[in-house]
């Protein structure tokens, strides 16, 4: 109503009626070599209106892939390592004893009571493999822990009869020095019998090191460990898990959350942190994404679409296992 309003009031009787007495105006007074023009003089007072209708706004795209029509955009991650979503714990809480952590090399949360992480969660493709050595001497105390929260020290390990577990490998973060000695941050090692560690567990390690190195496939991987209500500890009161879980989502170079759908490869597996596992091999600890969720008490890949989540949480991965 205010646009008709305002055209009525542009063609009417007043605004002739004032051209008419600038232009008189004008050659009474007799300006000569300017150009007056009233109906610039006209818009310059009222505002001028859209030549046409607003060009519409890009429908909002994702640079890794085509977001399904009608589908609400999707808040940023927080960080790459993040992308499928931060793992978030199942009937809520959590409080002090869970610690979120974001390193330029992975992310975690790390559990005051327990001093371990939670979980873990990390890209991995073949951009962070490269030639930097392996970090020699003691795991390191991780110092941006924040106030009251215990550092662990690589003593906490001597002598417990576990070895000191990657959850990000050591092989994983080859780009720089830097990357390698983070991966060293006892913020990323839990306490592995040795037997998991240099078994199925460093298999499947080497499986996901295959996909993102020969096949040029983009992995979203997240481990941590499975707790018992009072579990065994060493050291300084770290808790030892009684098994430990791993997903990995197996997407193509490039691709991200926006991707995954029901036909996406996913990889879940629990292992138990038990001696008597070095000639094992990977495949046969593969379960359900729900399985995993159920055991560790989070619920994991929270950016994927539900309707999604439910296709691909429920199956057990059957692809092969090249180890």
């Amino acid at each position: 109503m205010g646009r008709q309003r305002k055209r009525k009031g542009r063609g009417g009787g007043a605004r002739w009626g004032l051209r008419a007495l600038i232009a008189a105006g004008a050659a009474a007074l007799g300006i000569a070599g300017v150009m007056c023009r009233p109906e610039r003089w006209l818009e310059g007072l009222e505002g001028t209106e859209p030549a046409g209708p607003p060009s519409p706004a890009p429908a909002p795209t994702s640079s890794r892939g085509s977001r399904p029509k009608g589908q609400a955009p999707r808040a940023p991650a927080p960080s790459v390592h993040l992308e499928l979503g931060t793992p978030a714990r199942k009937g809520g809480g959590g409080g002090d004893d869970d610690r979120r952590m974001i390193k330029p090399e992975y992310a975690l949360s790390y559990h005051r009571g327990r001093n371990v992480a939670s979980w873990v969660s990390w890209q991995l493709d073949a951009s962070y493999f490269g030639d930097a050595p392996r970090h020699r001497g003691r795991f390191l105390a991780d110092d941006t822990l924040p106030e009251g929260f215990y550092r662990v020290t690589h003593d906490d390990y001597t002598g417990s009869g576990f070895d000191r577990g990657h959850m990000v490998r050591s092989e994983e973060r080859t780009r720089s020095p830097e990357d390698n000695r983070t991966t060293f941050l006892l913020t990323n090692i839990l306490p592995q019998q040795h037997d998991l560690n240099a078994g199925p567990w460093l298999r499947l390690e080497e499986h996901c090191q295959d996909l993102a190195q020969r096949e040029g496939r983009t992995l979203f991987v997240v481990a941590g460990g499975v707790f018992g209500a009072r579990p065994k500890t060493i050291g300084k009161d770290v808790a030892v898990p009684e098994a430990f879980f791993k997903i990995a989502v197996v997407l193509d170079k490039g691709q991200g959350a926006d991707d995954v759908g029901p036909g996406t490869r996913v990889i879940a597996v629990v292992m138990p942190n038990q001696a008597g596992l070095l000639d094992q091999g990977w495949g046969g600890y593969r379960t359900t994404v729900d399985e995993v969720e159920r055991r560790a008490g989070y619920d994991f890949l929270t950016a994927v679409p539900e309707a999604t989540q439910q296709a691909i949480e429920g199956r057990v991965d059957d692809g092969p296992t090249s180890r």
